[in-house]
């Protein structure tokens, strides 16, 4: 075969890994199992998508219409700077995809498309561009309806309702270098490259004052370890061993400030089982569980916390070691209740702030690690809340020349259970007795962030909380410097 010939098809093997895998950048609600195409010439593409959903319970649906995938070697290319390469043009035909189509513990493959010409290089920015909701024509049927605009929420049980777009979403909403694992997907000739990129929709969505619901997109990215991808466990009661539908099961990872940060978000399925995958090869996660289960009595877990478990592994079952039921007011988790407010150069500004619920913990043979703990009763994982002029509750009101939210974060009212993976069984401890501490870490929006805050970094350390009381935390979180995210 002749020398340019067959470079073209290595090219090409290559364009296509990025081209088919840039379809998980829209999907969202199921794990995937690879999906494999094999040439005699190119050897073998596998392509996979990711992001169980955490809000099943609050949507049924979650609708948005992409019309341009892009890729850039700079990672300071601005919206309009050259370099941005077109790996799908869907702008004569918008793709409109239901985010919460896919809920599963099975993995599953999504594809957008394909094109050619993408040279090698280390692509350290990804964007994806949605069809405006005000755009003269859009896909036919639309799911989202009339007067609902092409991105859209349907409330479990209710109606669309449109989902407002920041300018970001229209110019490219972008997963920079620190949101792709590793820096960057470096892609060389003759060499494909298996990448995943995670739509966290439930952590996207956000419900404002007034009623609206906007789009704050958040996104990760990261090379795959093609057959050893996979991370999966069951939930179960530390007593009965029975499974816990619904447990909520975060993947993180530990900053350098010894912070463990969200990489992936799930919910256990009816038998207490769940499965991520595709993950991205580079470092050990964190795992850690908590639950609520019952509805007119209601049981709650503490959390139960996995140090250092690699990709690939089948960690069977994990204990989660009950709190106590209640109803009503006697439910036996701890609420965590305070204010953060916002302002900006002219006064009052809105401002989307997340808070993460930490406690400490130590793996066997390491250092203190502040872990993030699921929040029970909220969408995304860390919760993110956005700051208005009138807050629910109203109670106590905004100081003058701020917007503020008043929060309440139901939290698990014990010690965490804590374990180390190791490659024979993994040994829980019991959840340390005496009092249960949290820390509160408050952050403004990452696409417009405040430039200053009181503390610096608002953050509330040694918050001790009791079950079925509210704790208040009389520190209140102020950002200053703020803009307003639309």
């Amino acid at each position: 075969m002749p020398r340019k010939k067959s470079q073209q098809l290595i090219m090409l093997a290559v364009i296509s890994a990025l081209l088919i895998a840039s379809g998980w950048i829209i999907s969202c609600g199921g794990n995937s199992a690879p999906v494999t195409e094999t040439s005699s010439t190119t050897g073998v593409i596998t392509t996979s998508m990711t992001d169980p959903p955490t809000c099943t319970a609050s949507f049924d649906h979650v609708y948005v219409t992409v019309t341009k995938v892009q890729a850039n070697i700079s990672s300071s290319a601005g919206d309009t700077d050259s370099g941005w390469t077109t790996l799908v043009d869907l702008t004569s035909s918008p793709k409109q995809i239901d985010l919460l189509s896919l809920a599963s513990t099975t993995c599953l493959l999504a594809q957008l498309g394909s094109t050619s010409g993408l040279p090698p290089g280390n692509y350290q920015q990804i964007r994806v561009i949605l069809l405006a909701n005000n755009a003269s024509s859009g896909p036919s049927p639309n799911a989202c309806g009339s007067g609902n605009g092409f991105n859209c929420v349907v409330p479990s049980g209710g109606k669309p309702q449109q989902l407002l777009l920041s300018s970001e979403a229209q110019t490219g909403i972008k997963i920079p270098p620190g949101q792709i694992d590793g820096g960057g997907i470096n892609l060389t000739a003759g060499q494909a490259a298996d990448l995943n990129i995670n739509f966290d929709a439930c952590a996207s969505i956000l419900h404002e004052g007034n009623g609206s619901y906007r789009l704050k997109p958040v996104l990760h990215a990261g090379e795959v370890a093609v057959n050893n991808n996979a991370l999966s466990g069951k939930v179960v009661d530390s007593v009965s061993s029975n499974a816990i539908p619904g447990a909520v099961v975060l993947l993180e990872q530990r900053d350098s400030n010894g912070y463990d940060r969200v990489k992936d978000a799930g919910v256990t399925d009816a038998n207490g089982m769940f499965n991520f995958c595709p993950l991205p090869a580079t470092g050990n996660y964190d795992v850690v569980v908590d639950a609520t289960t019952g509805t007119l009595t209601t049981t709650v877990y503490g959390a139960t916390i996995t140090f250092n478990v690699p990709s690939g592994t089948a960690l069977g079952n994990i204990p989660l070691v009950s709190e106590g039921s209640g109803a009503a007011l006697t439910i036996p988790w701890a609420t965590i209740t305070g204010q953060v407010t916002s302002a900006g150069s002219g006064g009052a500004t809105t401002q989307d702030i997340t808070l993460s619920a930490l406690q400490d913990a130590t793996p066997t043979g390491g250092s203190l690690v502040h872990v993030t703990i699921p929040v029970f009763s909220v969408t995304g994982q860390p919760p993110t809340f956005v700051t208005s002029a009138s807050p629910t509750p109203a109670t106590p009101p905004c100081p003058v020349g701020t917007d503020c939210f008043n929060y309440a974060l139901m939290v698990p009212s014990h010690n965490p259970s804590v374990g180390t993976f190791s490659s024979s069984a993994i040994t829980y401890s019991v959840p340390a007795t005496g009092v249960a501490n949290f820390s509160l870490l408050a952050e403004s929006a990452d696409n417009t962030p405040c430039t200053a805050s009181v503390p610096s970094p608002a953050l509330v350390t040694a918050i001790a909380v009791t079950p079925a009381t509210a704790t208040a935390v009389s520190t209140v979180l102020v950002f200053t410097g703020c803009t307003a995210p639309i």
